[in-house]
């Protein structure tokens, strides 16, 4: 009897050892989870230089975090955001579904590279509905569409974009490149209507977004490009722009 009690006491130690490390390396985790999940759900490599989250009041900060171009494009990287910042409902970070209050994006850059009837951020948006439709899911706005995919699922409250920066390039530009801010992006209750997204579904949402917003930008800034002597390669580009 002693011995199981003993036995019991060592199992219980290791355990809660165990839960103590998780819970006070969570920002490791983090971390990780980001930089082994991120490039299988977008398809091109993906770093973070720091996370810090804070248990109490569920906040937490992302630093440093740049997404890679698809192979064929010139660009170092499609993107890159200096701080993301987010909230989420401590009460819910065991759940299988995470309330996530608030996430704030802010000043990231953006490469815009046209290239062969593509450009490189459809890429990635389609490599990340691949993903979601291999996983059995379905973008966070066509509930209902598809198999429910497993894993942990979120409620995100809101996702704001704001004070980007996107640098568009073309060979028709002849080496030079056009830079312009983008409108910001404001997206509301993602995965609400799904009763929760997977973390590759609400990606999905925001490739989106992020694509939308930034051809419906280019096309606004043509003035820009007038300017910038490359008036005989507009209309090529409207054809390129998607």
């Amino acid at each position: 009897m002693k011995r199981w009690a003993i036995g019991g006491a060592v199992v219980l130690a290791v355990a809660a050892g165990g839960l103590w490390w998780a819970w006070n390396s969570l920002d490791f985790v983090v971390k990780a989870a980001i930089e082994h999940f991120g490039p299988r759900v977008l398809g091109v490599p993906v770093s973070v230089r720091e996370v810090r989250i804070s248990t109490a009041d569920g906040r937490g900060t992302i630093r440093g975090l740049e997404v890679g171009n698809p192979p064929g494009y010139s660009a170092p990287r499609a993107l890159r955001a200096g701080t993301i910042t987010a909230s989420v409902d401590p009460a819910t970070l065991a759940a299988d579904v995470v309330v996530i209050r608030d996430i704030l994006v802010d000043a990231p850059e953006i490469a815009y590279e046209l290239r062969g009837g593509g450009n490189n951020l459809d890429a990635i948006r389609r490599n990340v509905e691949r993903y979601v439709k291999e996983a059995g899911g379905e973008p966070a706005g066509k509930p209902g569409e598809a198999r429910r995919a497993k894993g942990r699922r979120y409620l995100i409250g809101r996702i704001t974009i704001r004070e980007a920066r996107v640098t568009m390039t073309n060979p028709l530009l002849k080496g030079g490149g056009i830079s312009f801010k983008l409108a910001d992006i404001d997206l509301r209750d993602v995965g609400k209507r799904s009763g929760g997204a997977t973390a590759a579904e609400a990606a999905s949402v925001v490739a989106g977004a992020i694509v939308s917003r930034v051809a419906q930008s280019v096309l606004t800034n043509v003035d820009a490009l007038r300017k910038g002597g490359v008036e005989g390669a507009l209309d090529a580009l409207r054809g390129l722009i998607r």
